[in-house]
């Protein structure tokens, strides 16, 4: 009789569920999707290629989504860059420069061509990418890094919210 009440337990467990799910969190009306070479807000020339291009490859390699052009995709992605900045991490005690970040801000605009609805409008999106003068790193190799880590952040932004 005591191992009756853990009966209903036993049978209930396989039922619940955790959260968790293997299918793609972009929503499912959505098979195609038109990437914008982001505008450029900054001084620094090309920095809307790298990234326009770090987020198709993370678009190719990392969704179900198909890149297309924009009169026949579902979709359409835009976005800024508003600013960069470089600001010193750590200097050693001679004051030369050891490490170094960039800081990358952008926007960013998710829409549905198909109806005009806006999927997903983010502001404030940075990320920021670090380089080592010591390891003979400069200033491209921690944007080409930022490019990469910020076209995850935006990829990872255009799931649904559950």
């Amino acid at each position: 009789m005591r191992t009756l009440w853990f009966i209903p337990f036993l049978v209930s467990f396989p039922l619940m569920g955790c959260g968790y799910t293997s299918k793609s969190l972009l929503p499912q009306n959505v098979n195609s999707v038109y990437v914008s070479i982001f505008d450029n807000k900054t001084f620094r020339r090309g920095l809307e290629f790298d990234l326009t291009n770090a987020i198709k490859n993370e678009i190719l390699f990392k969704t179900r989504l198909k890149l297309a052009d924009k009169d026949h995709a579902d979709s359409a992605l835009y976005g800024k860059i508003r600013d960069v900045k470089g600001h010193v991490l750590i200097e050693n005690p001679d004051a030369q420069v050891v490490e170094t970040a960039v800081t990358i801000f952008v926007e960013f605009s998710w829409v549905d061509l198909r109806t005009g609805r806006t999927i997903v409008n983010k502001m404030g999106v940075t990320q920021q990418g670090e380089f080592k003068a010591t390891r003979q790193e400069d200033e491209k190799f921690a944007e080409d890094k930022a490019f990469v880590d910020l076209a995850e952040r935006i990829v990872n932004l255009m799931e649904e919210v559950w």
